[in-house]
């Protein structure tokens, strides 16, 4: 009996050592580990001061590995192991979503793979004018480098269009000008040229169609089409925003008055490839559909894409007696009620660019 007291004292004695030094161990590694946990939170929200500001394209089968290994490359980073860690404690990070991303300077490793977990990719941007015409705006769309220009596309897209009552072997976009609303519109890399058209379409058809419904209830024009008809004419007069429903005014009255708008637009265009920036006689003699010197009442077609103050305007024309105006050398024009006026206003503006 007396031998075994000692025995079990002994026994005692060593699992208390070992149980404090297991207790020792596991705080010594918790410990570490909350270190650890520590210094890499702190590293994935440091600042990479070599990391310039710059676009980031993740592709169909890339991987956080490939990111990294071209930071390496490209000197931003020297390990690559404390990303490993940073994904071991925050894996979403990890999960990487195709587009094209735009990560700012000096962005934090949680900065930068959070943008590219994100889906939310850089915003490209493009503006048509008012004023332009849809060739114009198809060269604009195909020099972009964002955007994905196909050619059978933009034809097919055409083809949807009702056809125009014009020969569309010269006039070969009559069935879709002026159906797209000159604005600047945002997207993502690689959009199609046609998606772009389609909301520059249902942005217009909105708009018109909440103009058209508010229009002043004696304006000579029949339809939403002939609103834009004459829209498109009045953006191509106007030089000053505030001019407008005073030329539409102005058109108006002839309209009423049966008279031939008389306008240099519809000329130009009506020349088609013939015009090379100059109105000659030969020009206003052409007999054409568009030629409103030689024809009653409005083109058929639209020559332009209006913007919402000509649509506005073209419904909405000012209540003037004139029918008549020339520009006045500053951007703006002078109107006046009858011929003889005009034809001094004429003079006044061909002697002012003669001296300049």
């Amino acid at each position: 009996m007396t031998d075994e007291v000692p025995k079990t004292s002994a026994l005692r004695r060593w699992v208390k050592y070992l149980s404090l030094g297991i207790i020792l161990t596991a705080s010594i590694a918790i410990a570490s580990l909350y270190g650890l946990k520590s210094w890499v939170v702190h590293w994935s929200n440091s600042p990479l001061s070599a990391f310039a500001a710059q676009d980031i394209v993740i592709k169909p089968g890339d991987n956080t590995r490939g990111v990294i290994k071209q930071l390496q490359k490209n000197a931003i980073i020297e390990q690559t192991w404390p990303f490993k860690l940073m994904f071991a404690l925050s894996p979403r990070l990890g999960e990487l979503k195709v587009g094209h991303y735009h990560v700012p300077a000096k962005a934090t490793p949680t900065q930068l793979f959070t943008v590219l977990t994100s889906g939310v990719e850089k915003q490209f941007a493009i503006t048509f004018i008012e004023g332009s015409t849809f060739e114009e705006w198809l060269n604009i769309l195909s020099q972009h480098p964002r955007i994905n220009y196909s050619e059978q596309r933009i034809n097919n897209y055409v083809a949807s269009f009702s056809a125009s009552v014009v020969d569309e072997q010269i006039y070969r976009y009559a069935r879709v000008e002026g159906q797209f609303f000159p604005d600047t519109y945002h997207f993502n890399a690689n959009t199609k040229a046609v998606d772009l058209l389609q909301r520059a379409n249902k942005t217009l058809t909105t708009k018109l169609d909440i103009l058209w419904q508010n229009r002043q209830v004696d304006v000579p024009l029949k339809n939403k089409h002939e609103a834009l008809v004459m829209a498109s004419i009045i953006e191509k007069e106007t030089g000053i925003a505030s001019e407008r429903e005073t030329i539409a005014s102005a058109f108006t009255n002839r309209l009423n008055r049966k008279m031939r708008l008389q306008t240099d637009p519809t000329v130009i265009y009506g020349a088609a490839d013939d015009y090379n920036g100059d109105i000659t006689y030969k020009h206003l003699r052409h007999k054409n559909v568009y030629n409103t010197y030689h024809i009653k009442g409005l083109p058929p077609t639209p020559i332009a894409m209006p913007s919402e103050g000509a649509i506005a305007a073209a419904l909405h024309p000012a209540d003037t007696p004139y029918i008549y105006f020339v520009a006045s050398g500053d951007g703006g024009h002078v109107f006046s009620t009858n011929l003889k006026d005009h034809n001094r206003a004429l003079q006044r503006y061909l002697q002012r660019i003669k001296h300049k």
